[in-house]
């Protein structure tokens, strides 16, 4: 049999895995507990392989022979083979591959989003979309773990999502590397919650990895891979300070989001600089490790996010940053109140939401009323839910022209209603005009409203 040194090393290292993580501690542990079911015989496996007509990849076989079927594994473990299983889709080649572009994947599920498919196509293609493998395990939520059993990509593992992103070939060329890796991973105190997304290797590994290579896209998941180690030297800290001032703003993304995990305090001035950064990316990527790593509010960097908010022009960044000052002492909602009138309307948008949850707000209730009148529609659902809580006299005008707007869609319609029966009987009149309005949901809406209110206003 073929791989027996790697199988029998297998084993001896699931052992050792087991004591390092006696707790159960590591993601999906407690579930498969480190046990393997027993083994597979030969014959169940050529039974399988007659039902369905192809062949498992060596590796994937072997495992089941020697190792076990199934137990043990990254995530929730690997499923057993079911002998007797009969599923065609598994003949099919395999349609996916590693360089698949987004564009591609989109070309792929476009039968999702079209009308004119039937219900029994649209299940024929679904299936065929992971056709050609077998599914080994699942991740949670929405993830399975499958292995491909035809094409040129055969033997590989695959994460994929039943939401439909993009699947994810794993680096390793076959599944016994991949489950090797695994175990090798566990005993060397890795974070394998994500396991096997990034490169694997140690940090001399990984930034030889990168030094030998010339492609910006294999230096940026060699930097990456780092994500996983549980700690840090020292010369690959001073590594990583080199690559946070490298021309490619991909690496110095990738390196700062290394160095801000691994060790925030000496990741600050790079965080800083990249936060006043040209590129919306680079600040964006800033912003985001400060509020994963960072103290809540901003901690040293509060006073430069704020200094920096009220040039921003992206409304991503925009939304990071106020998110990470709504958590510390800085109310940033006088700064935002300038963006109502900002020229992109996703800036007005991300402005007016977030303003609506800071406090203070029921100053501003001119500019609201503004954002109420705005040309886009989604700016003025957003201020619609903004104002929720807060029925401020001067609004009620304005509520009630939106709601008799033809243009206004039914979602934004149905919301202003919702403002409005916090009126009251001041806004009886309204739910009167809406109840005899040409769309159903708003005349059900208003019917109820009425109801509420008729007896308080009769007895008035």
């Amino acid at each position: 049999m073929k791989k027996q040194a790697q199988l029998e090393r297998i084993v001896w290292k699931l052992k050792m895995a087991t004591r390092r993580d006696d707790a159960l501690k590591e993601f999906g542990a407690n579930r498969h507990g480190y046990q393997m079911n027993e083994p597979l015989e030969l014959e169940a496996i050529a039974r399988f392989e007659a039902k369905t007509g192809i062949a498992l990849p060596n590796e994937f076989s072997e495992f089941l022979q020697v190792v076990g079927n199934g137990g043990a594994g990254p995530y929730y473990g690997i499923a057993p083979l079911d002998p007797d299983r009969i599923a065609a889709p598994l003949k099919q080649e395999c349609l996916l591959s590693p360089g698949m572009t987004q564009e591609e994947w989109g070309a792929m599920i476009a039968f999702l989003d079209d009308p004119s498919i039937k219900p029994e196509e649209r299940r024929r293609l679904q299936q065929e979309l992971y056709g050609g493998m077998l599914g080994i395990g699942s991740m949670g939520w929405t993830f399975e773990m499958m292995l491909v059993l035809n094409g040129p990509y055969r033997g590989r593992v695959v994460y994929v999502d039943r939401s439909y992103q993009i699947p994810f070939f794993t680096y390793e060329a076959n599944f016994l590397e991949w489950y090797e890796r695994w175990v090798d991973e566990i005993i060397g105190g890795y974070d394998t919650g994500w396991f096997a997304m990034e490169r694997a290797g140690d940090d001399v590994e990984l930034i030889d990895l990168y030094l030998t290579s010339l492609e910006e896209k294999v230096k940026v998941s060699a930097i990456q891979g780092m994500h996983k180690l549980p700690k840090l030297k020292q010369e690959t800290l001073s590594f990583l300070f080199e690559q946070c001032a490298d021309a490619s703003p991909a690496v110095r993304m990738a390196a700062l989001e290394i160095l801000a995990q691994k060790e925030y305090v000496q990741a600050l001035a790079f965080l800083e600089k990249a936060l006043a950064s040209p590129l919306a990316e680079e600040r964006l990527n800033a912003a985001r490790q400060i509020d994963a790593y960072g103290e809540p509010g901003g901690g040293q960097l509060t006073s430069r996010l704020e200094r920096l908010l009220a040039d921003e022009e992206d409304h991503r960044v925009l939304c990071q940053s106020v998110r990470i000052l709504e958590q510390g002492p800085v109310n940033p909602l006088a700064t935002l109140i300038l963006f109502f009138t900002h020229p992109d309307p996703d800036m007005r948008r991300e402005a007016v939401f977030h303003a609506g949850r800071l406090p203070g707000r029921e100053a501003y209730a001119m500019q609201f009323g503004r954002a109420l009148d705005d040309a886009d529609e989604v700016v003025r659902e957003t201020a619609v839910g903004a104002l929720e809580g807060l029925p401020l006299p001067g609004l009620l005008s304005r509520y009630g022209r939106l709601i008799a707007e033809p243009s206004s869609g039914v979602k934004l319609r149905k919301a202003v209603l919702r403002r409005l029966g916090e009126y009251g009987e001041q806004a009886y009149l309204y739910f009167e005009r809406a109840a005899g309005d040409s769309d159903p949901e708003i005349r059900e809406e208003a019917e109820r409203l009425l109801k509420q209110y008729r007896v308080k206003v009769n007895k008035t």
